[in-house]
């Protein structure tokens, strides 16, 4: 291994967490490099590219893709290494291995974020590949401009997706396993008094069908046991994320459930290894893991310089 694959801080994963922490880390003099095996800005840019970000502070509306070009340009501009390769293995010995080569560091933060959870029924996979009718959200709003379109959730992604899909269709229908949401209140009550979808109570999603492309889904009432075909073109599945923990997952960290446990200072329960954003905590904000990265790098910066004030 040569001196140049040598960093004082390497993290995995280019999400909010991830690019904040680079971004402070490499401001206080530390050798950085991210590491993004998919796209710049996590879920920002792969499912909500064209979702207008609310609240995060000082952009009251800001597109998610237009925060995360910030990020890259800042980080770059600060000399963090910012490197398209997909991470395989994180070694006990803080190494990080992707699929070109094997870097070593003194640090690693982990920020790899979450993916989109899946319900396992007939049909979901099948039509969620090349556009043919199931989405995470509205990756793409012309997709959907004036389709019947069904979000199938009770929170914030849901809800919003609905919003979203009002802009290009007003035949939208809302399918949530229970009776009341747990959403913001705001996006709660803009639906409903403004009537922006049919809301289906009680109700969950079985089975997606049609040829080509999504033609309809079957529905169940969970409180009357009753089962029924409605004509659908579009499907957006919004229940929820589960953590990447794939690449640590041998590492042995302590976890609570699927999310990696921290302490205050953003340390795991592996000296030398941090984590921040999405991967340790359930409350899924930019502005969160945002400064959890910036928490991550300010303590390993500490780890490694063990300035005079720590």
């Amino acid at each position: 291994m040569d001196s140049e694959a040598e960093y004082d801080v390497a993290i995995v994963g280019g999400g909010p967490a991830g690019l904040s922490a680079g971004i402070i880390a490499s401001f206080k003099g530390l050798k950085t490099i991210v590491f993004e095996g998919g796209t710049w800005g996590g879920l920002l840019s792969t499912i909500y590219p064209y979702k207008f970000v609310f609240n995060y502070p000082g952009t009251p509306k800001v597109l998610a893709t237009h925060l995360v070009a910030e990020w890259v340009r800042q980080a770059a501009d600060l000399g963090v290494l910012l490197v398209k390769e997909r991470v395989n293995e994180i070694t006990n010995d803080r190494n990080v291995v992707t699929t070109e080569r094997e870097y070593k560091s003194k640090v690693v933060i982990i920020a790899t974020g979450m993916r989109p959870n899946i319900l396992g029924i007939p049909g979901e996979i099948e039509f969620s590949k090349k556009d043919r009718g199931v989405f995470p959200y509205l990756t793409e709003p012309e997709l959907f401009r004036d389709k019947r379109v069904l979000v199938v959730g009770g929170g914030d992604t849901a809800l919003d997706a609905v919003v979203d899909a009002h802009k290009v269709t007003d035949e939208i229908w809302i399918a949530h396993r229970k009776d009341e949401f747990r959403a913001a209140e705001t996006t709660v009550d803009k639906i409903l008094t403004e009537k922006i979808a049919e809301v289906l109570y009680n109700t969950e999603l079985l089975e997606i069908k049609g040829d080509s492309e999504v033609e309809e889904v079957v529905l169940l009432n969970n409180q009357t046991g009753k089962k029924y075909n409605m004509p659908i073109d579009r499907v957006i599945i919004a229940v929820g994320l589960v953590p990447n923990t794939e690449v640590f997952e041998h590492l042995g960290l302590k976890m609570n459930g699927h999310f990696v446990v921290v302490d205050d200072e953003m340390r795991t329960s592996i000296e030398g290894i941090f984590a921040a954003g999405d991967i340790i905590s359930v409350y899924q904000l930019a502005s969160v893991a945002a400064a959890q990265g910036a928490l991550a790098a300010h303590n390993a910066y500490k780890y490694i310089r063990k300035p005079y004030w720590s």
